[in-house]
């Protein structure tokens, strides 16, 4: 999972999944693991329990997260 950098403060993710992702935390500007295996159908589903942490007395307007998910083949 990534979470691209903001002009606004640094943003902490963290959360909880229902057992197929890792659970774990991000920060903006970095990338983590959220899964780790071969994917065995077209589909992957699971619910994320995510809380977001940001200093609000640095956030002068509202902001945009941007998740993404980057995947690496093995050949």
């Amino acid at each position: 999972m990534t979470l691209p950098r903001t002009p606004g403060p640094t943003v902490r993710a963290t959360w909880r999944t229902g057992g197929t992702l890792l659970p774990g935390t991000v920060i903006s500007g970095d990338r983590t693991l959220v899964y780790a295996g071969p994917v065995t159908g077209p589909v992957m589903r699971d619910l994320i329990d995510i809380a977001l942490e940001a200093d609000g007395a640095r956030l002068t307007q509202p902001e945009a997260l941007a998740f993404g998910f980057e995947i690496e083949l093995d050949q």
